[in-house]
């Protein structure tokens, strides 16, 4: 770190030692000292950020709660006030300040980034929620904070974070590659809370750990879930190959349906239309066929018109579980890092392969609903096409005679 850090550091933790209030148990100097460190990993991993960015976002790491204990609203603009002031005493460049400032206001709640450094600082200010000691610290230091400003009850506070959990996205490649994880974890230790009667919030944290099965056991059970299940096996390998079938075979039918409405239009527009003079009484039968010749050609067209969704899933919907990168319509707009990436995950993961698998049929069959929708209707028009021509055709020939 450069003498202005290691300075700006100094001060700040005299300044929150000398001021530091009995009821911040999370936004005290430990918090701050981690968002440090937390900002400095993801900056020197992160591609295009030198020196002197990473010297603005190690201050506004040391200066963004430097003011909590003053008042927690609005405390992002205090802190911003004092590392102007600290750092312009220092002599410090008055664009790098107010890039420092900038990314003290970033941590503001729900603050969305406008640039890599803001994503930077943002993740690192919640880089706690990976952490494997989260709920017996962020969560349980938090939770004690927020009571000494408002009710507040365990159970209440457990569903509260799984919220905010489930909501938060991590920002940078850096953080979502190697943060996700830690939080999807910490998201299903908060679940398994939530489903306790919490009468005091440590001993229901240290419960969950005593449920520990044993090694032996453990190990064995292991090895019953990863094995494969060839009954659900079979089921996709046959299920899946039925649909694609089916869907052929509806294809198959719209290609039919359009041939023959097509071989009729033709016929019809060579022969009756030269000698209209001659045939002015099927003049109406013709329209009529001719139209329900188009509109059913349109059905069937529209049964085989191909869909495709946006095709890209992000490495948040992958560490989250969604989507399905099975099907080319999920992942054609996706770099290749990113697809080969997805793909080593839910390979690794049993569970989320199968899902994947239901995902990719259950909308094979949605597709395939569609399909044999639009193709009744063309059926059914071409049937009643063929009855109402038929219809007035024979009325004409029995006028004429």
């Amino acid at each position: 770190m450069t003498d202005i850090v290691n300075a700006c550091l100094t001060i700040v933790k005299e300044k929150i030692d000398t001021s530091s209030q009995d009821d911040l148990f999370y936004h005290n100097w430990e918090h701050i000292n981690n968002v440090l460190n937390s900002v400095t990993e993801i900056g020197d991993a992160t591609e295009g950020i030198g020196a002197e960015e990473l010297e603005q976002l190690q201050l506004a790491a040391i200066f963004h709660d430097a003011c909590f204990h003053c008042s927690s609203k609005k405390h992002e603009a205090s802190s911003a006030a004092y590392a102007e002031e600290i750092l312009t005493s220092h002599g410090y460049d008055h664009a790098k300040l107010e890039v420092v400032k900038r990314l003290i206001m970033a941590t503001r709640f729900k603050h969305q980034p406008i640039d890599l450094l803001e994503k930077i600082m943002i993740d690192a200010d919640l880089s706690h929620l990976k952490g494997n000691k989260y709920l017996k610290g962020a969560f349980t230091n938090l939770y004690y904070e927020q009571k000494t400003k408002r009710e507040l009850n365990p159970n209440q506070w457990v569903i509260e974070c799984i919220d905010f959990l489930r909501q938060h996205q991590y920002h940078t490649e850096y953080a979502l590659m190697n943060f996700g994880k830690g939080k999807q974890k910490n998201i299903k230790r908060l679940e398994e809370l939530s489903n306790l009667d919490i009468n005091k919030l440590e001993d229901a944290i240290t419960s969950l750990k005593k449920d520990k099965i044993p090694k032996e056991k453990a190990q064995k059970n292991k090895e019953t879930k990863e094995k494969p299940d060839k009954g659900v096996e079979t089921l996709f390998r046959v299920t899946l190959p039925n649909h694609i079938s089916l869907s052929q075979i509806a294809d198959n039918k719209a290609n039919t349906i359009i041939s023959v409405n097509a071989i009729i239009i033709s016929i019809v527009l060579s022969t009756l239309f030269p000698n209209f003079s001659a045939f002015q009484g099927l003049f109406i039968p013709a329209s009529i066929l001719l139209s329900l010749c188009v509109v059913t050609i349109i059905l069937a067209m529209v049964s085989t018109i191909p869909r495709t969704t946006h095709g890209i899933m992000t490495r948040e919907d992958v560490i989250n579980k969604k989507g399905n990168l099975a099907f080319f319509g999920n992942f054609h707009r996706m770099s290749q890092n990113d697809f080969e990436w997805g793909m080593d995950e839910v390979m690794k993961d049993k569970n989320y392969l199968y899902k994947s698998l239901t995902r990719d049929l259950f909308f094979l069959g949605k597709v395939l609903h569609k399909k044999y929708i639009f193709l009744r209707i063309a059926y059914f028009a071409f049937v009643l096409n063929l009855i109402v021509s038929i219809a007035l055709f024979v009325i004409y020939l029995k006028a004429g005679m």
